[in-house]
């Protein structure tokens, strides 16, 4: 079969999927695990999934997000907040799910530690390694699970989840932080001295694999710049 026929197909297919509709129904699941702590927000998703399968209009979804207080300002953790750039993205178009990939952004994807300026020293928490795994493989199956439609059955199957289950993405993303000449360190309070030099100056950085995978280089600020391999890992 010819790949523009194939590519035909998929977008037929992808027409046919409510991936706006999924996404939605997706967080309000999420939200329904908490009620408390999400109180109101989740009857306004309801209300834009009311809208949106009698109107079709995701145009009111957008009204939620803004300054101090608004949706995007809740903390769900990974999958929600994953879930969540989905859904704003599809509201402003819900057809344009080419770019919903790209529109994610790099926010999560990149390692956070500390360097010196002075003598070039690099540390990072055994913490943010764990945090750093977690959301690479969230974002991968959310990724997945977006072209499918099926966040929301990927929600249900994820409510118990077992993060002792990626220890051994865990270890091998330590053991590249120590070949890229990476401290990785138990979390400690903040300090200002550099812990190598004892000069003041500590800098808060960011690192990412580079193309090959096999080490962690300065994160650019330009997600443009980025391969696609760090702007959505494991792809």
């Amino acid at each position: 079969m010819k790949k523009e026929t194939i590519n035909k197909l998929e977008n037929e297919n992808n027409e046919r999927l409510d991936h706006y509709l999924d996404a939605l129904q997706a967080l309000k699941y999420i939200m329904s695990q908490s009620e408390d702590y999400y109180g109101h927000w989740i009857e306004n998703i309801q209300r834009d999934i009311i809208e949106w399968q009698t109107n079709q209009d995701s145009k009111i979804h957008l009204g939620n997000y803004g300054g101090m207080g608004s949706f995007n300002d809740l903390g769900g953790g990974s999958y929600f907040t994953n879930i969540q750039s989905i859904a704003y993205r599809l509201a402003t178009n819900p057809n344009d799910i080419e770019s919903v990939e790209k529109s994610m952004g790099t926010l999560g994807l990149q390692l956070d530690g500390y360097h010196c300026p002075n003598c070039g020293y690099n540390e990072v928490y055994k913490s943010k390694i764990e945090t750093y795994v977690r959301n690479h493989f969230v974002r991968a199956e959310v990724l997945e699970h977006f072209r499918t439609a099926s966040l929301l059955e990927l929600m249900k199957k994820r409510r118990d989840l077992d993060w002792s289950s990626l220890d051994n993405q865990v270890k091998n993303a330590t053991q590249l932080a120590l070949n890229s000449n990476i401290a990785v360190v138990k979390d400690h309070p903040w300090i200002e001295t550099c812990p190598k030099c004892g000069k003041k100056g500590i800098d808060i950085y960011h690192w990412v694999l580079n193309n090959k995978e096999d080490q962690f280089v300065p994160y650019s600020l330009d997600a443009n710049a980025l391969s696609d391999n760090i702007r959505s890992a494991f792809k």
